[in-house]
Parts: structure tokens; C-alpha cells; sequence
């Protein structure tokens, strides 16, 4: 009994040990200097353990046989306090000592009361609302015996208590019907409620079970899902999803064919490409009897062979770039298939036959082709025309010392000396053209060259240049001449002819009348080449730079430096973007011609490159070379796509190309012809439906 005392008489003076007497001032008016006596702590286990019911806060009951409450003397005097702490001190005049014991017990009270309001969030509230504790358990009185008591209640849980984390004094509602766990939170259940326990206890054994099924499936687990995002959300395998169909199971089958209108099925169907059509072909007769439809070979035709790498607009039907012109016998059919064909060959590169048209008797320094004819210029101041469906020569322009001289047409033995002939030398389509020569001829070299549907323009050693009408069977209209010294390239549009000479300078030609416009200078070396974009000009040197010049102005645009030796060859995609040039450093280069910034360099050949030819629409540049070489080369990438080596036996001087042949002419005074065509069914419908300018215009000027 006097250790209880002794306990309750330290508990008054000292609530915790942790706090110190100022702490405590502000909250219960305690001067910082009021002694206290210096009391042992209790040794006892935590006096603020839950009760078996896990609340701190139990019925006011009397327990008269109480250990701490069963003294006489005590509990009287602790009345008497609690008394006057109810009536707020009203009594002034108590002894200081009084006092000072008025104010342990209040300090305790208090303390106590926070305790009872921290340790309450683990009870559980009564549900019922008659279920009221009476005013006074909450009291001092029942604080202070709760604090004393030494019975070692149980927590909610079956277990002895432990100490317990003292949270902030703040109540907790608890809900009134049960609540599921979530994650690693236990299930809330409400007391005194046997189905609620249940159900709840159902609820989280179906929330456990998702959870489950989810973690299974590798998805992140519930509490850590973000329900309002696609974030953890499982996804089926491929083996899940792929399961294999049972034999025999209904597959629903909607045949459009026939249950669309023809016209719609027809607009679908030309959506496809080739391979896709022949495929639709085999579903069915009704399928394949629908994809005869002439109308839609042609649309997957159109829609699928017309784009190009830098024209600036789809190939045009009837142009001579491999698309038809489109007409009622044309079998579309057929046409894509030898696309296809010829487009296969393309990037093998090991079909395509060759062939060589003899009958120069020098260098061949130019050359321009189309579908139905190759014109050529050479170190033997003639011009000749070849029919390119026959190979054989049909008009020789020259001059009458030339034309006229017999040896021109036979060799010593009589036999034609122009003729095709094959790599194995077999000779075929021998032929003898018809020669002319008018009062207007070149008295040199013709060193180049350009045509269209109306006229031939020629450029030569004599620092002339002659025109030519093309409709007239090649009579020269007029002669050009201002250069002092020769010409080595040329270009037309509509508008203007373009000249460019040994002589450093650039002249520019009005197309209708052959007047001079200007004169354009600016390079240091001869001009080699130039090539033609609208009111643009691209030009190169032999004093290693290109420029692009504006014709209207007359002034340089851009230079574009890099080249290392003197250029030989430039070329101008036909949309103005690219720019290519080559020469004597052996390298291609590849510009942007808007902002002068060199995109590609390609280490091509092994000796001068002395020609280039953008091809526009597949996006191919071919050069040939002082080292018997023709490459052909992809824009886009700059790699090598093809190479056809030594089959000039000396320099390459020119080569071209189309959506067919490659042509090629050198010093071994030889024309090479590599036909990827050739052999290929129904390559023939592939060309335009133009005449045959070649033979049609001579024979009506009388030459034949």
C-alpha cells in the first residue's frame, strides 16, 4: 500500500519526465521556479496500457477493494482537490502549498486527459447510440485510477501491450460499416456487428483474390495502380491472344465483292499494288473476274509508278518516262508487269544487255537519247542520228568534205561501217544513213549538244553554235556566235539558250530570235559545263568552284567550294534543289542548292570524272569516267547501286540514263547501249505513243 502511495505521490509531481517545468507553465499557470520534490520514478510496467478491450476510456464502476483507492485519508484529500479544481480556483486566499498542489494535480489531469484522447484511435467507438459512457469517465478521477492501474491488459488483438507511439491529440470518426483493406491497411470492422464482420471479411477475400489474378498477369499491384492512366493495366500475350481456332468454328466472311456497288469495290480493288491484286485474283471467280477491270490496274499503275525523287510534280502519262499514254487499247495489266519486270532488273544490274553502235570515226564527246532515237556528236565534226528500236544509223550532218568522202559509209571491203554489234562481236543491223551537209555546218569538233520536239542545238571547237529545226528534218535555222573560243557545253528552256566556252564566260541566248541577252563573268578558268532551271544557272570550272547564277540579274546566287582540282561536269535535279559536280579530284559531290551546304561527298572513281546525269524521277546519278568506268549511284544515300567496268576500252566522255537503257559514248569512238529492257515482256507498251522523230522527219525533208 505504501508503494502505491509512494507512486501516485510521484506521478503528481512528476506526469512525465521528458517535460520540463517550463514546458508546462503556459499550460497550467506554473511558475518556472515552484519547487517540486525530487521523487524515484516508478519502476512498474506502463501505466497507460489499453484495457482488454483496447480503450483507455472504461465504465465508471466503484471498486472499493482497489489498490490505489482503498486508503481514507488519500482519497478524501484528492476529493477535496478535485473539488476545488472544478470551482476554477475560486478560492484566492489557500496556502501557497495548496496551491501547489492544486496545480501537480491539474498538470496530471491534463496530461493524462491528452493521453487518454491520443491512445483512443485504436478503440472502437460504440455503435449503438444508447451506448453512452457516463460523464465521469472522462473525469480526473478516472484518468488518474486508469494511469494507476497495475493490471496488464490485452490489446484488441489477444496480445500484451507494449508501449505505444503517443500521436497528436486528434479524434478519429471511424466508420460506421465495414471498409475492405487496401494494399498493406487491415479491413475496418465496426464492434458488435457479427454480419458486418462477414461481409467485410467476404469483401476482402475477393479483393485479395483480384489482386491475385492481377499479379499473376504481371501488372503492378492494386494499391500502386494508377487507376485514371493505362499504367499497370495488364496485357494478354501474343500466346493468349493467338489462340488457335477450333476445326470447323464459324469465321464471320464479308465478300464486298458482291455486296458493294461495282463502282465501290472497283475504287477499293485499285488501292492495291500489284502483288495484292494477283493474290485478290485467287479468291474467287467473282474476285478474279473483278480484278480483270482494266480501270484498276491502271489507277494502282498511276498511284504506284508515278512518283519521282526531285521533279516537283508526278510523271505525266505519254512523257516517255516509262508511263503510257493512256488510251482504250492500252492492257494496264500487262504494262505493270513489265514495270515490275524492268524496275527488278534495276537493282539486280546483271541483266541488262549491251550492245554497240559502230560508225564514228573518233571520239564521241556528247550525246542525248529518248525512246525512239540517240543523236551523237563527235571528233569527226559530224552529227549522227540512231534509231533506237533498230540500232541503225539514219542521218549523217556534217560537213561536204566529210559527208562527201565514200569512206564515210563502206569500209575497203565494201562492207557497211555502220552496224550493232554485240560483246561477243557478232554484228548485226548493218546499216548505210543518209549524209547531208548544209551552207550552215560546224567546221570542228561537235563537243555538245541538247534537243527537244523542236529543236537540236549543237556547240563546237569553232566557238559556234549552230540551231536546228527538228520538224524540218534537221535544216539549221541559225547560227550563234559571239564566244572566242570553244564551246563546251550548252542548255535551253522555252526561253533561253545558254552557252559556255573555253573562253571563261557564260552567254546567255534568247531561244525565239538568237539575240544575245548577256554575258555573264565570272570565272577565272574555262567553263565546262552549265545546266538550266528556270531563271537559274548552275555552272562549273576548271578553277575548281561552281556557282549558281540568277539570269535575270546576271549575278551569282551561291558559290559552292570544296572541290580540290578542276571541275569537268555539273548537273541540276529538274525541281532546283540538288546540285552534283565532279572533275579532277576524282570525288562526287552532292549540294543543297538553296543553302549552298554540301550534303553528300562520294569517292567514285579512280580518274577523272568527266560526265555526271542526275536522273530526276528514280533518284540514279551516273558517272563515267577517265577510268573506263560507268557507276550508277543512289541520290538519297550515295551508295553504289550498280558498276559496269572497262567496257569502254578508253575514256568515258558521256553517259545517260532513262527508265530503261543507259547510254554511253568515249574516245574509243563507240556508243554502248545497256538495255535493262531487253527481253522483258511487253516492254514496248511502256513508251509513249510519240512518232519516231528520227526517221518520220528525215523521210518527209527528203534525205530519204
Amino acid at each position: 500500500m505504501s508503494a502505491n502511495k509512494g507512486f501516485l505521490t510521484a506521478m503528481l509531481n512528476e506526469p512525465f519526465a521528458s517535460s520540463s517545468a517550463s514546458s508546462y507553465s503556459h499550460d497550467t499557470g506554473m511558475e518556472p521556479g515552484d519547487q517540486q520534490e525530487d521523487l524515484p520514478r516508478p519502476t512498474t510496467a506502463n501505466p497507460f496500457r489499453r484495457s482488454r478491450n483496447g480503450s483507455t476510456s472504461t465504465s465508471w464502476r466503484r471498486r472499493p477493494k482497489s489498490l490505489v483507492l482503498g486508503e481514507q485519508d488519500l482519497p478524501r484529500r484528492l476529493s477535496e482537490l478535485a473539488i476545488e479544481d472544478g470551482h476554477h480556483d475560486v478560492n484566492n486566499d489557500a496556502p501557497k502549498s495548496a496551491d501547489s498542489l492544486k496545480g501537480k494535480i491539474r498538470r496530471a489531469s491534463l496530461s493524462l486527459k491528452g493521453i487518454v484522447r491520443r491512445d483512443r484511435r485504436g478503440s472502437e467507438p460504440a455503435v449503438d447510440g444508447n451506448d453512452v459512457r457516463p460523464s465521469t469517465s472522462h473525469s480526473a478521477w478516472h484518468k488518474l485510477r486508469q494511469a494507476a492501474s497495475f493490471r496488464h491488459s490485452r490489446t484488441s488483438y489477444g496480445n500484451h501491450g507494449n508501449l505505444e507511439t503517443i500521436y497528436s491529440p486528434v479524434e478519429t470518426d471511424f466508420p460506421r460499416f465495414p471498409v475492405p483493406g487496401n494494399g498493406l491497411a487491415p479491413p475496418f470492422i465496426p464492434r458488435n456487428t457479427g454480419a458486418a464482420a462477414k461481409a467485410a471479411a467476404a469483401w476482402q477475400n475477393e479483393h485479395l483474390g483480384v489482386a491475385r489474378y492481377y499479379e499473376d498477369m504481371g501488372s503492378f499491384p492494386e494499391s500502386q495502380n494508377d487507376r485514371e492512366s493505362g499504367i499497370g493495366i495488364a496485357l494478354a500475350s501474343s500466346s493468349q491472344i493467338n489462340v488457335p481456332m477450333e476445326q470447323g468454328a464459324s469465321v464471320i466472311r464479308k465478300d464486298f465483292i458482291s455486296q458493294l456497288p461495282s463502282e465501290l469495290a472497283v475504287q477499293i480493288l485499285s488501292q492495291l499494288n500489284a502483288t495484292q491484286l494477283v493474290t485478290a485474283s485467287k479468291v474467287s471467280r467473282q474476285w478474279h473476274d473483278a480484278v480483270q477491270d482494266q480501270y484498276i490496274w491502271r489507277q494502282s499503275f498511276l498511284a504506284k509508278k508515278t512518283g519521282t525523287y526531285a521533279t516537283g510534280a508526278p510523271i505525266q502519262p505519254g512523257t516517255g518516262s516509262g508511263v503510257p499514254s493512256i488510251r482504250p487499247g492500252n492492257n494496264w495489266q500487262k504494262i505493270y508487269r513489265a514495270r515490275e519486270e524492268l524496275d527488278k532488273r534495276w537493282k539486280i544490274g546483271k541483266q541488262a544487255r549491251a550492245v554497240f553502235l559502230n560508225g564514228h570515226l573518233d571520239s564521241v564527246y556528247c550525246q542525248q537519247f529518248d525512246e525512239n532515237k540517240i543523236i551523237t556528236g563527235s571528233r569527226d565534226k559530224t552529227i549522227r542520228i540512231w534509231d533506237m528500236h533498230s540500232l541503225q544509223c539514219r542521218l549523217i550532218i556534217g560537213p561536204p568534205e566529210v559527208v562527201n568522202d565514200s569512206s564515210i559509209l563502206f569500209d575497203p571491203a565494201g562492207h557497211p561501217t555502220h552496224y550493232a554489234l554485240y560483246p561477243d562481236n557478232q554484228r548485226i543491223n548493218a546499216s548505210v544513213p543518209v549524209t547531208v551537209s548544209f551552207p550552215t555546218h560546224h567546221s570542228a569538233s561537235i563537243l555538245c549538244l541538247q534537243y527537244d520536239d523542236d529543236i537540236l542545238v549543237t556547240g563546237s571547237s569553232d566557238s559556234t553554235c549552230i540551231v536546228y529545226s527538228v520538224r524540218s528534218g534537221y535544216r539549221p535555222v541559225r547560227r550563234l556566235q559571239f564566244h572566242t573560243a570553244a564551246v563546251l557545253d550548252l542548255a535551253f528552256d522555252d526561253k533561253h539558250i545558254v552557252t559556255c566556252s573555253k573562253d571563261c564566260s557564260i552567254c546567255v541566248w534568247d531561244r525565239a530570235t538568237g539575240s544575245l541577252i548577256k554575258r555573264l563573268t565570272g570565272h577565272t578558268g574555262p567553263v565546262n559545263a552549265v545546266q538550266l532551271r528556270g531563271n537559274t544557272l548552275v555552272s562549273c570550272s576548271g578553277d575548281f568552284t561552281v556557282k549558281l547564277w540568277n539570269i535575270d540579274s546576271g549575278k551569282v546566287i551561291r558559290e559552292f567550294t570544296g572541290h580540290t582540282k578542276g571541275l569537268a561536269c555539273s548537273q541540276f535535279s529538274e525541281d532546283g534543289r540538288y546540285v552534283a559536280s565532279a572533275g579532277s579530284d576524282k570525288v562526287i559531290r552532292v549540294w543543297d542548292a538553296n543553302t549552298g551546304e554540301c550534303i553528300r561527298e562520294i569517292q567514285a572513281h579512280e580518274s577523272l570524272v568527266r560526265s555526271l546525269h542526275i536522273d530526276s524521277i528514280s533518284g540514279r546519278l551516273i558517272s563515267g569516267s577517265y577510268d573506263t568506268d560507268i557507276k550508277v549511284f543512289d541520290m538519297e544515300t550515295g551508295e553504289q547501286q550498280l558498276d559496269f567496268p572497262g567496257w569502254h576500252a578508253s575514256w568515258v566522255l558521256s553517259a545517260k540514263s532513262d527508265y530503261r537503257r543507259i547510254v554511253s559514248t568515249g574516245q574509243d569512238a563507240k556508243i554502248l547501249i545497256m538495255d535493262f529492257g531487253a527481253d522483258v515482256p511487253d516492254v514496248r507498251m511502256l513508251e509513249s505513243t510519240r512518232k519516231h522523230e528520227g526517221t518520220t522527219d528525215i523521210c518527209n525533208a527528203g534525205f530519204i
